[in-house]
């Protein structure tokens, strides 16, 4: 059997850093567990407070509530700074695709919801078979420096995605691993204590894809039986070779044993012109909750937690108590001779003989209601509902108080506001995610396969088709990135054009006013910005007609009388908006 060498000082770093990183987010496990284990109805029975296998959906309520008012995937364009229309649509529609086949709209959900539950989530970032892939990662799965920013992954010494599990074979014929290595792998899964690590990563395997299934992702597989499983590691650390400046090196390691890839990350996913791989990792990150102190902030479900354990444990007594009571238990004098009343058999309007006075010789045990509990858990759900914004009227439960139609409204908008709070950060996260996917496609454009795209043509209805690839879109400025939430969107615009109508009225007749005006209303109705383009086009062309031909759409009856400003700019008061 081939000997692996445990003492290689590049291993030894490896390892120091997983158990630096490990340390440094252990704290934050047990709390994961338990918010996931309550926001899937599991939990532990023990003899003292949790005696009945209960549990209030509490959890469960505030992350169906939220994730129902957090603001949808943000809006991305990507604009070229050489204005090339052509390679500037071409890129955006690439840009499509790749959303259409990492099924965004469903990430973004899963995203959100590892918000909430665990405080921190991850995208990991790389091409696979010709293309563009992202993933929300497991926060479980991501290692990283005590000392980062919290507002910067990249301020990071290290990041570490472990519990990526893969058969033997797969590593075999994988060509950018080290064979040697490989080798030495093989033989170890050969011995004893190879044969049963080989078993426990292959449950741990099943266990993290169950779970994941149960998080929303449907494309997970179970192992293959009669597999052997290697858990391997991606460790992405800053290192010195040759004299050169320290870069990110990115290193696969199998088991704590071996080294089975060491790449520099730019040779990887390639050079950019601004070097954008030897200081930045294919992953992002962000929070809701931000700390200075800590990277491993807290989520939503963390102020759940505790409360709804106590509920929990209060209605499992409540359950018990009144499964007691509907029992009829009762003592008897058990001195008496013959006397069980345990044999009787009850049935209705049944009469049973005793030996001597009832209340002599029985006696109801007492078991006190507890019903007055329901008032005291009421108060721990409005506290719940208080700190993390997910109020009852939200959950669309009526309230008993009389309240007026505003305060309700007032309330709702309140709780609204709160929850869309987290658009900001999100909102940030997409900005950095597509920034990393213009750096990816700069660096690998040669590992990108050619797409088809399909486009409505200018004028008509007809579709048209056409092949295209980097090349057609890259360019020497390259692009910059237009990202605007959807919430924040829609109330700037409303806002915008409530301020151009006033102005509107008072300049009826100035051209340019006009085009920027209907530019605004187009940008509100969601027009896609080829549509728009197509649109001022062809108010350009009809209003250069009109003043080649003044004649034109002029009503007769209406010749020699003083032009009226536009019907619409009459009808428009300076607070009203036109759809």
């Amino acid at each position: 059997m081939a000997d692996i060498d445990r003492t290689n000082p590049e291993l030894q770093t490896l390892k120091l850093n997983k158990e630096s990183g490990y340390n440094f987010r252990k704290r934050r496990q047990d709390d994961w567990l338990e918010n996931y284990t309550l926001s899937r109805d599991k939990l532990t029975i023990n003899r003292l407070t949790q005696r009945q296998s209960v549990n209030l959906p509490l959890m469960k309520t505030v992350i169906k509530t939220i994730l129902k008012d957090v603001d949808d995937l943000p809006v991305i364009y990507f604009e070229n700074l050489d204005n090339d229309k052509q390679a500037q649509m071409f890129k955006n529609e690439y840009w499509k695709l790749v959303g259409d086949d990492n099924r965004f709209e469903l990430q973004d959900i899963v995203d959100k919801r590892q918000i909430i539950m665990f405080g921190r989530s991850f995208d990991q970032w790389q091409i696979v078979d010709g293309k563009c892939q992202m993933t929300i990662q497991d926060p479980q799965d991501i290692l990283v420096s005590r000392y980062t920013d919290p507002t910067n992954i990249h301020s990071s010494r290290f990041l570490i995605h472990t519990n990526i599990y893969k058969s033997l074979a797969e590593i075999e014929k994988d060509p950018l691993y080290d064979k040697k290595e490989v080798k030495k792998l093989k033989e170890w899964f050969k011995s004893e204590m190879g044969l049963i690590k080989s078993a426990e990563n292959q449950t741990m395997q099943t266990e993290k894809n169950k779970k994941l299934a149960e998080m929303g992702l449907d494309d997970v597989e179970d192992p293959v039986l009669g597999e052997t499983i290697v858990e391997l590691s991606m460790h992405f650390i800053y290192r010195e070779e040759d004299d050169k400046e320290e870069e990110l090196y990115m290193y696969v390691e199998a088991e704590d044993m071996v080294i089975l890839s060491k790449k520099p990350l730019e040779e990887v996913l390639g050079t950019t012109k601004d070097n954008y791989w030897r200081n930045h990792f294919n992953y992002n990150s962000w929070a809701d909750d931000l700390e200075r102190q800590d990277f491993w902030s807290d989520g939503i479900c963390d102020l759940v937690r505790t409360p709804n354990k106590v509920l929990n444990s209060w209605f499992s007594q409540l359950v018990e108590n009144r499964t007691l009571r509907n029992f009829g238990m009762h003592y008897f004098d058990s001195t008496i001779e013959g006397f069980m009343p345990s044999t009787f058999q009850p049935i209705p309007w049944g009469w049973y003989g005793v030996p001597g006075k009832p209340q002599d010789v029985l006696q109801k045990v007492d078991i006190p209601d507890l019903s007055e509990s329901l008032d005291e858990m009421n108060y721990v759900t409005e506290m719940v509902e208080k700190a993390s914004g997910a109020t009852s009227t939200q959950q669309g439960v009526q309230t008993e108080r009389q309240i007026t139609l505003g305060e309700v409204e007032l309330a709702l908008g309140e709780a609204k506001e709160r929850i869309k709070g987290m658009s900001k950060f999100y909102t940030q996260v997409w900005k950095e995610r597509a920034k990393t996917f213009l750096k990816l496609i700069e660096g690998s454009s040669d590992k990108i396969d050619a797409v088809k795209i399909y486009k409505e043509g200018r004028n008509t209805d007809e579709i048209y088709s056409r092949e295209v690839n980097p090349n057609d879109w890259m360019t020497p400025a390259g692009y910059r990135v237009k990202i605007w939430s959807q919430d924040e969107r829609d109330a700037k615009n409303s806002e915008e054009l409530q301020k151009l109508n006033a102005v509107k009225l008072n300049m009826p007749d100035n051209p340019k006013l006009a085009e920027i005006y209907n530019r605004k209303l187009l940008e509100f109705v969601d027009l896609p910005p080829d549509d728009i383009n197509a649109v001022m086009e062809f108010e350009d062309q009809k209003r250069e007609m009109l003043l080649s031909n003044p004649m034109m759409g002029v009503n007769p009856e209406q010749q020699g009388q003083p032009e009226q400003p536009p019907p619409q700019a009459l009808q428009l008061a300076p607070n009203q908006v036109q759809r």
